[in-house]
């Protein structure tokens, strides 16, 4: 099942083969964001497979995988989710052509929830730039983990926030 087709490029929800090919071809900066956190790349590309509500999927390059993101839930009160992306350097050889998608994949990520989040190398400056340019704000103090520092970067849905709320408001007569 594809959901976006752009040329030689697809976005469809992730297979577990895809694990297979982008974990021997991530970006050395994925590898390193992934390390910095303590998970192997088999286990953060595993995520959709293994924790319940976990959603994932794969952008292709004729037909090729060169990339996989998700949201995993973090609090089912808050509606808030871990939103994540880990690409092979493909990516970066065709970066205009996903920038100009981002926003729609962003779409199929956010539906669910209300916010959705992700922490962020303070040094990974192109990539806090791009979730900037797609309406993520960051918070102002750095979060460390093993002494790096990292950035929360959030976006508010508030189409789905409003949504919510509006059903759950009593009916005034």
């Amino acid at each position: 099942m594809t959901y976006i087709q752009k040329g030689q490029f697809e976005f469809r929800p992730c297979k577990l083969s895809d694990v297979d090919h982008l974990v021997n071809n991530l970006r050395l900066s994925d590898v390193r964001e992934c390390a910095l956190v303590g998970a192997s790349p088999e286990m953060a590309l595993a995520v959709p497979f293994m924790e319940e509500g976990a959603k994932g999927f794969t952008i292709t390059h004729k037909g090729t995988p060169i990339a996989m993101c998700g949201v995993t839930p973090l609090d089912d009160v808050m509606h808030v989710g871990r939103i994540w992306f880990l690409g092979t350097d493909t990516v970066d050889k065709h970066w205009l052509t996903i920038f100009k998608h981002s926003k729609l994949i962003l779409s199929f990520l956010k539906i669910d929830y209300d916010f959705v989040e992700n922490f962020v190398p303070q040094d990974q400056i192109q990539t806090i730039k791009w979730l900037e340019s797609m309406g993520f704000h960051q918070e102002e103090d750095p979060y460390y983990f093993n002494s790096i520092p990292f950035i929360k970067l959030f976006y508010c849905n508030l189409d789905n926030f409003e949504q919510r709320i509006s059903k759950s408001r009593p009916t005034m007569h």
